[in-house]
């Protein structure tokens, strides 16, 4: 399988880390919420310089509609509008890399993730100058819903995991038979705070007086998704588009 410019710009979160060290006296690292609404947005310089993320505004994307106001699920919601505003927030904070929040749901991933993985693909697409290969990407996900895929099989390979109900959200939807919890466009970028706030906080040391960081951790854990994993979810995710047509 040929390698996809959105799989060529993946990698590793602690890489991403490690690029942040080594521009942390310029650069910063921007978190994106990807909802089916919105963009969330925040930003960081390194955290020895600074204790908190600090959230932008959300950008909306379109609703998926024709001019006619009817539904279009291969309808590209990424403008150009939409382009050149992460071209400017890109380079007015300097950005070195992204955490993209991976919305995993009870260690799964479903409809979100598919999102996330367009609207990525498209941003790559039409701009050469927001995730690239030098500018690169990393997906990250919240360790709470993560948990749900810890618990080791029983002796005859059944998981716990199956047997558990699905957390209750308010104005949450079924889709695909997953359970999605919707996100406001005003949330989104609170939701990007945390993302980005949690990454820096598995791979630096954070004085809990100061507030900011003291030193690396020694040990890195790294989240164990490949770029074989995500060609395979958009070569699956085109597949569902053409047959929509």
């Amino acid at each position: 399988m040929i390698a996809s410019k959105l799989s060529r710009a993946l990698v590793a979160p602690s890489k991403v880390a490690n690029l942040l060290d080594w521009r942390k006296a310029v650069g910063s690292v921007m978190s994106l919420d990807i909802t089916a609404k919105s963009i969330g947005i925040a930003v960081s310089v390194h955290p020895e310089h600074a204790r908190e993320s600090i959230p932008l505004r959300p950008i909306s994307l379109g609703d998926g509609r024709r001019p006619d106001g009817s539904s279009d699920a291969t309808r590209n919601p990424i403008t150009g509008e939409i382009i050149h505003e992460l071209e400017a927030e890109v380079r007015r904070h300097r950005v070195c890399a992204f955490v993209v929040n991976w919305p995993l749901h009870e260690g799964r991933s479903g409809e979100q993730c598919g999102k996330v993985l367009a609207v990525l693909d498209s941003v790559i697409d039409q701009s050469n100058s927001v995730v690239t290969r030098k500018r690169p990407f990393t997906l990250w996900t919240d360790s709470t819903r993560a948990s749900y895929d810890s618990a080791p099989p029983d002796e005859w390979g059944r998981s716990v995991n199956f047997a558990r109900a699905p957390e209750f959200h308010r104005g949450m939807k079924y889709s695909s038979k997953d359970v999605v919890e919707r996100e406001s466009s005003a949330t989104s970028s609170a939701v990007a705070v945390k993302v980005l706030d949690e990454w820096v906080k598995n791979y630096w040391e954070i004085d809990p007086r100061m507030g900011k960081a003291t030193s690396p951790k020694t040990k890195r854990g790294d989240f164990p998704f490949t770029a074989h994993d995500i060609d395979r979810c958009n070569n699956e995710t085109a597949y569902l588009q053409a047959a929509l047509l």
